[in-house]
Formats: C-alpha cells, structure tokens, sequence
C-alpha cells in the first residue's frame, strides 16, 4: 500500500496521543481518517498501538471502530476482535454490516465467536449467527439479509414512503417484489420507481427477468452473476425461491479480488496464509509439496537426458540447446495455462467451449513452434557456417533440423499439457489453479526432454 506524507503526519499524531495518553484528542483525529485511508497506518503501528487505539474507539466512538474494523488486512481483524474484551468487541460488531460481522467472527475459535454474540443485541445477534449457519465461501455467508421488499399490490408512493423509513436497510439499488409466502416474483430499479405515477402498482411494472443465485451457491459463483449482468445488487433465494438476502457488489469486488489472489498464490505454488502468517516454517511447509513434484519431475528428465548422454554429447551443439527447448516449451505451456484459468475464472470460458478453446490454444502454440522452431534452427545453421568443418558438411545441416523440430514440438506440446489440465480439472470440478506452475512446469520439462532425445535418436543416429 501506498503511504503518502499525510498519512506520515497522521501517524506520528496518532503514537503522540497514545504516548501522551490523550483518548479525546485520538478520537477527534481518527474521526477525520477515511476507513480506506487506515490500513497503511495501521500496519506501521506495534501491536500494543494497535489494539490500544481499538479499545479507545469501541468505548468512545464505536461507529468509527466499526468503519476501521472492516477495513483491515484479511486475518487482522479477528486478531483485533481476540484481544478485546467480549463488550468491546460486541460494541464493534453491532455497528458493522451484518456480513461483515460473520466474517469476522468465522475467524475465531467457537468459544470466543460465542463469548462475542452473547454481548451483541439480540437483533444483530440473530442476523449473524442466521448468515453463519451457511456453509463458508457461499453467497448466503456474504449476503446482506436486510433487503427491501414489498408485495405487488404496493403502491409507488407507498414504496417511496417505506424506503425513507426503511432504516434497518442497508443499500437500496433495487427494490424487490415479494408474494405472500415471501417468494420473488419481481424486482425493480429505483429510477422505474420514481418515472410511474404515484398511484400505480408495483405488480404493473416490475421486472419478471428474475436473476438470482441461491444461498447455498459458491461466492464466486455469485460474484461472476453479478459482473456478467451488470447487477449492483444480486438476490439471494433458498431452494424455495424466498428472499433471504442480496449480494451487494462491494462484496462482489471483496470476492473476486480474494479469488483472484487465491489463485495467483496457488498459479505459484503456495498459499495466501504466508501473507497473514509469515512463518519462516510454515511458509517452507506450505510450499514443500509442489516443489516437490517439480524435483521429481527434474529427476525423471534426468534420468531421461542421462540415458542419452553419449548422443547428446558426441555432436557438438546438441546438449547446449536443450536448455532453450526446455525452456521455451515451459514459457509456453505457462502461457496458455494462465490464459485458461484467467477464463474460467472470469466465466469467459464456458464449459460448453472447452474444445473450441482448446483447439485455440493448439493452433496458437503450433504458429509460435514454427516461427521459434525456424529461428533456432537458422541461428544453429549460423553456428555451423562460423565453425565450418565437418559441421557444415550434409550430415551437419541435420542439427537445425533436429533442434528447431525439437522446440516446436516441446512448445507444442507444452501448450496441450497447459490447456488441457485447467479444462479437465475445471470439468471434474477440481480448482484449474492448482494445475499450472508445478504440474505443467514438471509435465513440460519431463516431454520436452523426451522429444528432444527422441528426435536425436530417430534422426541423426538411425
């Protein structure tokens, strides 16, 4: 995060009041800090500051606590929520998006999540522990249960009036049209509700193109909804078709952003709980099994360029150009792996296109394997002509040959390997994220050598 001279001065300002022991003058600034402005100061806090500054708010201003809260690095505010006591912490959490409350509380251990809510009011204290009962990382956990919603027979001055008393809701992009069993039967902007004269029903004009995703659906699942159809709210149904909530799409940017930096984490082998846990030895046991499966995978083309050792080494150039085949099969079976997962997690790659974009990445790869194929081959052809001898003999201008086939056919087949695993871990419903730096890496490394000696084998030794 960025951290700008203001900020710095705020800062300083705020560890002078805490030195100082001055609550009313570190209220009255913390007050003029925008919630979003907070985190770059608060990672440059000592944890005795940090919580110090908390406490502070959840007794004076717990409505200003409550806006820094939520605004913490992911896994901080839980740590936050541990070290106060249970009325503090409940203080908070009544003021915070019933939500966001479950967030935080999904990350403490149940005693301590339980110590909380028996403090909350008992209205907060319900909405939270309803949206809890839904299994994590699914649109019921991050839905907003106050919603607005009326019957179809409401009036458009009626719904006008109820929004401005609708108090306990908190956004209000759309306005939804309930039956009496509470069932969705309409949904309406409120730019339609203000264009209709003021005696006309709702059930008149409202929007019966219902998209909803149900409260049991993946977050991401709901987030992709909301993006694709432009929605800045996305209702959410149980398996009767009931209102129970909306995904607002500040939740929908949260999702998205935490997935996509989910998968960068695994595209590389590890996991996000380095960054909110930087042990030195839980970070080399997070990312010891697929270095593992990379070792292994060496081992294996060892053993497969060592079996070989005598062709490779008695022409001379053959052993000095495996590490460009090796290496431009594994760029490019990376390449197409990343552009797959990118694609369906975005939702732009369907699963009914899985071979036409397959089928995309092969003729992609096979181009670039020719142009790559053609221009190592000519620039060993140069190296033959400077050396000039046996090598630029017939027998000799093999070894282009050999060496540009051999890095179109790694290129080529690198690219399969890294298209072809996302779309069938995607189709048996397994993350594709977890199939491109170790798997593919491994997997190229391992054909590359193989095509490699195998060319060599079949053309110049026949």
């Amino acid at each position: 995060m960025t951290f700008d001279r203001r900020q710095a001065v705020i800062l300083e300002s705020v560890r002078r009041f805490l030195r100082r022991s001055a609550p009313g003058h570190l209220v009255k600034l913390m007050s003029k800090i925008r919630p979003a402005d907070f985190p770059p100061i608060y990672e440059r806090l000592i944890e005795r500051e940090r919580l110090q500054i908390f406490r502070t708010l959840a007794d004076r201003d717990p409505e200003r606590g409550a806006q820094f809260l939520v605004e913490l690095p992911t896994g901080e505010g839980p740590v936050v929520l541990r070290a106060l006591e249970a009325r503090q912490a409940a203080a908070l959490l009544d003021l915070c998006a019933d939500d966001d409350a479950a967030e935080l509380l999904a990350g403490l251990e149940d005693d301590e999540a339980q110590a909380i809510l028996k403090a909350m009011e008992p209205e907060e204290k319900r909405a939270v522990e309803q949206l809890l009962s839904y299994e994590e990382e699914t649109a019921g956990r991050i839905m907003t249960p106050d919603v607005m919603s009326l019957s179809e027979d409401t009036t458009v001055e009626d719904a006008i009036s109820a929004l401005q008393t609708g108090a306990d809701v908190e956004v209000a992009f759309y306005l939804y049209v309930v039956d009496a069993r509470q069932h969705l039967v309409g949904v309406l902007s409120l730019r339609e509700l203000l264009l209709h004269p003021p005696g006309t029903r709702l059930g008149q004009f409202m929007n019966t193109d219902l998209i909803t995703v149900r409260a049991d659906a993946d977050q991401e699942v709901a987030a992709q909804m909301a993006a694709k159809y432009d929605l800045l709210g996305l209702p959410v149904v149980d398996d009767q078709g009931r209102l129970v909530g909306m995904v607002t799409i500040d939740d929908v940017v949260d999702v998205l952003r935490q997935e996509a930096t989910e998968d960068i984490f695994k595209m590389a082998g590890t996991s996000e709980e380095e960054r909110i846990e930087p042990s030195i030895l839980k970070s080399a046991r997070i990312r010891s099994p697929w270095l593992l499966a990379t070792f292994l995978g060496g081992v294996v083309a060892s053993f497969v360029i060592g079996s070989h050792d005598e062709s490779l080494s008695a022409i001379w150039g053959l052993a000095a150009f495996l590490p460009i085949v090796l290496g431009m099969g594994g760029s490019a079976g990376n390449q197409s792996a990343t552009v797959i997962i990118r694609g369906l997690a975005t939702g732009r790659i369907q699963e009914g296109a899985f071979a036409r974009t397959f089928w995309r990445e092969v003729g992609v790869a096979g181009l670039l394997g020719i142009l790559y194929g053609v221009l190592v081959g000519f620039f060993c052809y140069g190296l033959l002509l400077f050396r000039g001898g046996e090598s630029a003999t017939a027998t000799g201008l093999w070894y282009p040959v050999v060496i540009g086939a051999a890095l179109g056919g790694s290129m080529l087949l690198a690219t399969t390997v890294g298209a072809m695993f996302p779309l069938l871990l995607a189709r048996w419903k397994i993350d594709p994220a977890v199939a491109t730096t170790p798997f593919v890496t491994t997997a190229t490394d391992v054909l590359g050598s193989l095509i490699y000696v195998f060319l060599i084998s079949w053309l110049l030794f026949r």
